[in-house]
């Protein structure tokens, strides 16, 4: 039978996790907040707090926290994301370091303790631990309790970005929506103003596409849209980001490229989809393109690449127009 002292200690467990609570949509503070509670409970050199992303497209970030500066942090961050690996492919991830103190001590970090976190048999996130001492300071059923606590918390974490995620994402085609590419694209041009780097907007429109609906029915028209976003996903890198913008209308953010370099990729893209087979059909598509370095503003580079397309479509159709 529990007793009052361990009673009143799952009581105080679960308070601290509570407070969390409220700060589930600000991922410096709940942080910060899960670094205490870890000190609290546990013996630890190195601690690292890791929220994986329902978005493939982003860069997940370990927050790591060290008490000695001597620590390997490579090599536990190599460890960790290895560990993860195992449950799910991080495409994109960084190491953002925390210094609790400048202890220059040489240690050994001999004990390690690396825990992912699934739900509905999703990776959402995970925690390690890493000491020169024993790392658990309480019992076996108080540490199991902190856990399950934390667990928790990632669960709600996860499910607010989900919820985030598929807000900002077509259903249809599974592409970044409207709304997010008018975000994206403020933020792209406000960074390119800011360290003067190029990016190209490269807006696409697939060929008479109402004919296509007409003839053939809707249902092969939404089949036609999900493969051209299915061709057009795989034939970009990873930082090069696709939207639908509404229709039978797509586009492509591409950071750090003019429009020069962005037209033989384009290029191959046309090539891909009028030679792909939809069900026996032809489909083709016209692209416009604009960048950065031509237009002042970000609706000037969007209204550029609008005037392209106009141009491409108007000259025949199946073509580039810069």
């Amino acid at each position: 039978m529990m007793n009052y002292t361990e009673n009143t200690k799952y009581i105080d467990i679960i308070n601290e996790f509570r407070s969390l609570i409220d700060f589930i949509n600000y991922k410096d503070v709940i942080v910060e907040k899960m670094f205490q509670i870890i000190e609290k409970h546990f013996e630890f050199q190195a601690a690292g707090v890791f929220f994986n992303s329902p978005d493939n497209l982003e860069i997940n970030t370990l927050e790591l926290a060290v008490k000695n500066i001597t620590i390997d942090t490579d090599l536990i961050e190599n460890k960790f994301f290895q560990s993860m690996s195992e449950f799910k492919q991080i495409i994109k991830h960084k190491t953002e370091l925390h210094i609790i103190n400048r202890n220059t001590k040489k240690i050994s970090v001999n004990n390690e303790l690396i825990l992912p976190f699934m739900f509905s048999d999703k990776l959402i996130g995970g925690i390690c631990i890493f000491s020169d001492k024993d790392i658990l300071k309480d019992e076996i059923e108080i540490f199991n309790f902190i856990i399950n606590e934390f667990l928790s918390i990632f669960k709600l974490k996860y499910i607010y970005a989900e919820q985030v995620f598929k807000s900002s994402v077509d259903g249809l085609t599974g592409l970044y929506n409207r709304h997010q590419f008018d975000i994206s694209l403020n933020q792209e041009f406000n960074r390119s103003q800011r360290y003067n780097t190029p990016f190209t907007l490269a807006m696409i429109d697939i060929d008479h596409f109402k004919r296509i609906n007409d003839t053939w029915g809707h249902q092969f028209g939404d089949f036609v849209l999900k493969e051209i976003s299915k061709i057009i996903q795989h034939a970009f890198r990873k930082t090069d980001i696709v939207y639908r913008y509404g229709g039978e209308e797509i586009v492509i953010l591409m950071p750090e490229t003019d429009s020069e370099h962005a037209m033989l990729p384009l290029e191959r893209l046309r090539q891909k989809i009028s030679s792909h087979d939809f069900g026996g059909k032809n489909v083709t598509v016209s692209i416009g393109v604009a960048d950065y370095k031509n237009n002042n503003s970000a609706s000037e580079i969007l209204k550029s690449a609008d005037n392209m397309l106009y141009q491409a479509k108007n000259s025949g159709r199946n073509k580039i127009v810069v």
